[in-house]
């Protein structure tokens, strides 16, 4: 009898365990392909080392801790077909992984949503990807790989992105009516990369720390507004904003600062570029072949050298603030009567001879380009620059100046009240 008891002891406890490893042995794609179109599929917490693949309008949420490995030759995740959703999950791509992404993507309306990459490779790669949304994503790599890749994708939404050590945060290729919002993007190459892409929005990003904080190149009717380009000076072709073929297209209300050159533009026509804040630069704007351009309302302040220009036509340049330009204003009207010119001097001696970029601002050198001054027609020239800045003053808030106020106010009343009890005292 004991024998009998202790032999179906045993019995059960191998079935239990045998229980346990085949639930181990379901994979994470099994449990993907049991999940029905519209279904959603909740990962527990934990590490997952394989590849997988999402074709069908799922919902895939991690748990807190869903950590997927990434170390073959496949994609950590790919994703094809149409509405797939992922959400919370974070993806360690390991060094000797040799697939081309760590995410690769194509198809329509996918959503994804607070995923973080950790990478050797490029981060996530879009190739033929539409109408697809991407929110609170964090992409860390170490200066090999781009962040996102766009290729032939259009209508996509990039929102509240955050990529450091990469070599482009978002680089484009044919990919049109994309929309960057609120991302940042820090020590890195490039942090925005346009190439033949139209229609873009960027608006209200920060690129901080890179070579060049946006390389807007072949691009027609884009926006970029409101974005912060700031101490993109780790390289001696290191720039802020640099516009290279660019037409038709709006750049306004960018900060743009402590760069080696704040704006580089050439071969650039039809754009509106204004209000925009170029202070404490090495160069505040270089200009080279431009047309039908209009610069007004900019600010420039602080830079070692406010203005660069070669070979401009027909451009309205006027209205803007510079305070290194003479100013005189006799009719009362807050633009000065001087107008205040860039000669090509310097840039074309350096284009025949680039070592003399060594002698930049030296004073023999500025002494050579006051004695031989170019002529008129080829200098371009702000003819009415303005006495004040006037962003300056549209840019502080009501709430800035009251809180102004009521410290000024408070300070007074605290000095009122030290000068009452110390006399009441005495």
């Amino acid at each position: 009898m004991k024998i009998l008891l202790k032999l179906l002891v045993f019995v059960g406890m191998i079935s239990l365990l045998g229980g346990k490893e085949t639930s181990a042995d379901i994979s994470l794609q099994s449990q993907i392909n049991a999940v029905p179109a519209g279904g959603t599929l909740k990962i527990t917490a934990g590490n997952y080392q394989e590849p997988i693949v999402l074709i069908k309008p799922i919902v895939l949420e991690g748990e807190k801790g869903t950590v997927l490995i990434a170390c073959n030759s496949k994609p950590a995740i790919t994703i094809k077909g149409k509405s797939v959703i992922v959400k919370g999950i974070q993806i360690r791509n390991c060094k000797k992984d040799k697939s081309t992404a760590v995410i690769k993507m194509s198809g329509k309306n996918h959503h994804l949503e607070n995923v973080t990459l950790t990478m050797w490779k490029s981060g996530i790669n879009l190739e033929n990807v539409e109408k697809t949304s991407f929110r609170n994503i964090r992409l860390t790599g170490n200066g090999k790989g781009n962040g996102f890749e766009l290729w032939e994708s259009h209508h996509n939404t990039f929102e509240g992105i955050k990529i450091d050590h990469v070599q482009d945060g978002f680089y484009m290729e044919d990919s049109h009516y994309n929309t960057f919002t609120g991302n940042t993007i820090s020590d890195s190459r490039y942090g925005l990369h346009v190439m033949f892409s139209d229609y873009i929005t960027a608006k209200n990003n920060r690129s901080i720390r890179n070579f060049t904080g946006a390389m807007v190149m072949g691009t027609k009717h884009s926006v970029i507004a409101n974005n912060q380009l700031l101490e993109n000076n780790q390289n001696v072709n290191a720039q802020g904003l640099l516009l290279y073929d660019v037409h038709n297209s709006t750049i306004h209300h960018n900060r743009i600062s402590d760069n080696r050159v704040g704006m580089f533009i050439e071969d650039a026509s039809g754009n509106e570029i204004t209000d925009n804040e170029i202070t404490a630069n090495f160069v505040g704007v270089q200009i080279n072949r431009i047309e039908n351009n209009v610069l007004t309302g900019n600010a420039f302040i602080s830079n070692v050298n406010d203005f660069q220009a070669t070979d401009g036509t027909d451009n309205n340049i006027q209205n803007n603030y510079w305070d290194g330009a003479m100013k005189l204003d006799i009719d009362g009207d807050g633009k000065s009567n001087l107008p205040h010119s860039a000669d090509p001097f310097f840039l074309n001696l350096a284009r025949e001879t680039p070592p003399h970029q060594l002698f930049f601002q030296h004073p023999g050198m500025m002494l050579l380009q006051k004695m031989l001054k170019s002529p008129a027609n080829m200098l371009v020239t702000d003819q009415e620059p303005l006495m004040n800045n006037e962003l300056y003053n549209q840019q502080q808030p009501e709430q800035t100046k009251s809180t102004f106020w009521g410290i000024c106010l408070s300070m007074i009343i605290v000095s009122l009240l030290v000068i009452y009890f110390g006399r009441k005292r005495t």
